[in-house]
């Protein structure tokens, strides 16, 4: 059970601060132009993507990744709509502090969470590492209640890490100024770019190492401990010979021999 703690809380930190890669820059934005409850309306709908193409590794694995290898233009479709984000947020600019901003901050949570959610499910890097991560686990952990336990710890530590971002962010959100938050979002701009150009390239079988990890851990064989069953102390064992002498069945009388015994009587 330790073993399964610490490799899910691993996983967790992984996922907060590697892996999600422009999420993590879009959340701390979220937090210094919107505030904290957007920045959380944001970060659910990341989760909500990521339980969603967990459910979906676990029930139809091998279909998500016959699709995807068929019909690699997901990857192209995927990078131009981060590209497209990311032109926008360098060309636009946005005013840190405005008249009544805690007002208008306090509206379209929903349209927040979409694009959250949005933005994270149509990755398909996501999908595939969800799809590695869950063959792996189902592999290691067969049963189901240890596995849905391994997902569930590694979700909490992703939302933990990413509940001490939004607050480290709001404790600097009163001091920022307009110049510092429109240089922030060119940033978070420029980083969407490299990674639309990092999901087009994924496109490619050649650079798609994904594939690989998935086909490699399909073929991983689920190591189940089978129990030897003990001999009981008091039983024997009857050689074959014995065995045969017990067992010989009584020839039948003859003729003469019955009328014998008869006259015998």
């Amino acid at each position: 059970m330790g073993g399964l703690i610490f490799s899910a809380v691993i996983l967790g930190i992984m996922l907060s601060l590697i892996f999600v890669g422009p999420m993590f820059f879009l959340l701390i934005e979220t937090s210094f132009t919107r505030g904290p409850k957007h920045a959380l309306a944001l970060d659910f709908g990341v989760v909500t993507a990521d339980i969603v193409c967990i459910i979906l590794a676990y029930y139809a694995s091998k279909d998500i990744v016959h699709l995807i290898d068929t019909y690699p233009g997901f990857y192209r479709i995927t990078a131009l709509l981060v590209f497209i984000y990311g032109v926008v947020m360098m060309l636009t600019k946005v005013k840190m502090h405005i008249p009544n901003e805690e007002r208008l901050i306090a509206q379209n949570y929903l349209r927040t969470f979409l694009n959250g959610f949005l933005f994270n499910g149509l990755n398909i890097g996501v999908i595939l590492f969800w799809l590695v991560t869950v063959i792996s686990v189902r592999n290691q952990y067969p049963d189901p209640e240890n596995f849905f336990l391994y997902i569930s710890i590694v979700i909490l530590t992703f939302l933990s890490i990413d509940f001490l971002k939004i607050k480290l962010a709001k404790q600097f959100h009163d001091k920022l100024t307009d110049k510092i938050a429109n240089a922030v979002r060119k940033a978070v701009g420029v980083i969407l770019i490299l990674f639309s150009f990092a999901i087009f390239i994924q496109s490619y079988k050649r650079f798609n190492t994904f594939d690989k990890q998935l086909e490699k851990a399909e073929k991983t064989p689920v190591k189940i401990k089978k129990k030897k069953k003990k001999k009981a102390r008091n039983e024997t064992v009857i050689s074959p010979k014995k065995q045969e002498t017990e067992t010989v069945e009584a020839e039948p009388l003859g003729e003469d021999e019955t009328l014998q015994q008869i006259d015998n009587q």
